[in-house]
């Protein structure tokens, strides 16, 4: 964690939350991370033949980004924009006057924890019409915005009863996407759906997830995993993220690939962005929601 949040009144009546940054917590980033790197050789986490160096400058990178607030308001103020028009959702005004660096000011959101949802007192129409906001947002992000919030964690999310609607929260740790690597990634699932093995080696070697010179197995694997990871998109009809135990089977299998077929690392813009669809997969299967992906 790198701040608290507390709710104000300003003087003039506004009701808003203060995200107050902890005291030289951007100066350690440098070391804590350092010290990261070492734990993970000595505890030999990761593949032997896997360089962490380049995941800890860009995990560095991310947190120091994450320390800037003023950045951060940046990217509230732009997603609120981008979605504007969606009743589905809402983001939160950033108050300008009372931010700096080190403090961010934002309207206070009367909601209640996204994990409620799961409470009987919801209907399971509910939950599936909340599943489906989240993944339409996600998706939109991707191919329309080509601007994503990458923290899919679950206090980012309140679910407004007043209004029916999501509210979306921390911006923190947002990033744009290429059009090129959009494009590149929209025909890569396509491929995946379509079932054309040929296109999503094509779309694979292109976008860094394979070589060119890996075994018929090796690539069999990618593309075995490829279509796991891509199941509720694959699925016709409403899918049920909480019977479908996929976030266990892509674990298992993403192990295997890992440390038998040796396939390189993902790029690093698709970590983040699989960090964003994983944990809205897991979202949905948390609050109970099966929602019709494909469409």
């Amino acid at each position: 964690s790198l701040g608290q949040l507390h709710v104000a009144q300003t003087r003039d009546g506004r009701d808003v939350v203060l995200k107050l940054q902890y005291p030289d917590v951007a100066a350690s980033i440098d070391g804590d991370v350092d010290n990261l790197g070492v734990l993970l050789r000595l505890t030999r986490l990761l593949p032997r033949d896997l360089d962490p160096d380049e995941l800890l400058r860009e995990l560095k990178r991310e947190l120091v980004g994450e320390t800037d607030y003023l950045r951060e308001a940046s990217s509230t103020e732009r997603y609120r924009r981008l979605v504007a028009a969606d009743s589905g959702v809402f983001v939160p005004r950033v108050h300008r006057d009372l931010s700096t660096r080190r403090v961010l000011a934002t309207d206070r959101i009367y909601g209640l924890p996204i994990e409620d949802l799961r409470s009987p007192g919801h209907p399971q129409a509910r939950r599936d019409e909340m599943g489906t906001r989240l993944l339409r947002v996600v998706f939109r992000e991707l191919f329309s915005f080509r601007f994503m919030q990458t923290d899919p964690n679950f206090a980012n999310y309140l679910y407004e009863p007043k209004h029916e609607r999501l509210a979306l929260l921390d911006f923190g740790s947002a990033r744009s996407f290429p059009k090129r690597f959009t494009e590149a990634y929209f025909r890569l699932i396509h491929a995946i759906i379509a079932g054309d093995r040929t296109a999503l080696a094509e779309q694979g070697e292109r976008l860094g997830f394979l070589r060119g010179d890996e075994t018929r197995a090796a690539r069999g694997a990618f593309e075995d995993l490829c279509a796991l990871f891509a199941e509720p998109l694959c699925s016709r009809g409403p899918y049920d993220f909480a019977s479908s135990g996929l976030a266990v089977r892509v674990r298992e299998q993403g192990t295997q690939v890992v440390s038998v077929h040796r396939l390189p690392r993902p790029p690093m813009a698709t970590l983040f962005l699989h960090r964003k669809l994983a944990g809205s997969f897991l979202l949905c299967a948390h609050i109970g929601a099966s929602v019709d992906c494909a469409a």
